[in-house]
């Protein structure tokens, strides 16, 4: 059975396999549904009240619960797993190019403005988080790390062991009573045309591309992708372990050359995909097919 709600901005499907009783099913769905809510109001940057937000303004969160630490402790650890390339601080550049709560996609970059750095920047204890340059944005990992969370709720909570989780687009999915799922992957550039299928097993998966969030402004072209170059013009597929790595690492996959890439997958076991829509070039890596999940 399948449910749908839209939580952070896009519809969410969570599908389970399990043979449960409908009370048992409609339960999980709706601890899932509420755990999403909480977890949006508690860490979108787009809304004022949020933990995010509050770090963001006042630059210091005292007695931060274990859950937050944790979450900005993997953010943190993202800029050194891709060599720098993935930084959380960045939000101010978001907000810089227009892409701020009230969705104003109006550009105001007036001035210099430089990413913080999450390793020297970020402090976390028990006693308090500080912000000492920059501003969060966990756009980048956000969906991923909570698709885990709502896993183990079904795993732990719920006891149960096949389904699929589906944010916008970023996945995690169990088997269906052993068989691997097959998903297809998307055309960035055409809607319901697809360019290629692949399976998971107890994987995450994720895709990125600068073709979707894309605005003008006087004659220039943003997206949500900060690089110190012009975004590339490929879309990008990743495989791995957990959703939050393959919802970072779509990301990162976009910034790198090919040979990186190869590189990438073997130190951080992941399987990465890459399509050139111009050329209708599919470039994966061998492990694409053969990451294995975490069972």
């Amino acid at each position: 059975m399948t449910h749908e709600f839209t939580a952070l901005g896009t519809k969410w499907w969570i599908e389970i396999f399990d043979e449960i009783s409908p009370q048992a099913l409609n339960d999980a769905f709706g601890i899932i549904e509420r755990f999403t809510h909480d977890f949006e109001k508690k860490y979108s940057r787009f809304k004022a009240d949020s933990l995010i937000s509050t770090l963001n303004r006042e630059r210091i969160l005292k007695n931060p619960d274990e859950e937050s630490r944790a979450l900005l402790a993997y953010g943190k650890q993202l800029y050194l797993r891709t060599n720098t390339h993935f930084n959380m601080l960045t939000g101010h550049l978001q907000e810089a190019r227009g892409y701020d709560a009230s969705y104003s996609f109006v550009p105001h970059e007036s001035e210099v403005l430089f990413a913080g750095n999450p390793v020297t920047d970020l402090l976390i204890s028990p006693q308090a988080i500080t912000l000492l340059h920059g501003k969060v944005d966990i756009g980048g990992f956000g969906k991923g790390y909570l698709i885990d969370e709502l896993a183990n709720i079904l795993r732990e909570e719920c006891a149960l062991q096949y389904f699929l989780i589906n944010g916008g687009g970023d996945i995690y999915a169990t088997t269906k009573h052993g068989e691997p799922l097959e998903i297809v992957l998307e055309h960035p550039t055409q809607p319901a045309h697809f360019i290629h299928t692949t399976s998971l097993s107890n994987q995450g998966f994720a895709a990125s591309s600068p073709f979707k969030r894309v605005w003008r402004h006087h004659d220039k072209t943003y997206t949500h992708i900060i690089t110190n170059t012009e975004a590339p013009q490929v879309a990008s597929f990743v495989k791995a372990a957990t959703a939050r790595d393959a919802d970072a690492f779509a990301t990162t996959a976009l910034l790198l050359f090919e040979s990186e890439l190869s590189n990438l997958a073997a130190v951080a076991s992941l399987g990465i995909a890459r399509f050139t829509p111009t050329t209708n070039q599919f470039w994966s890596t061998k492990s694409f097919e053969h990451v294995e999940g975490r069972g």
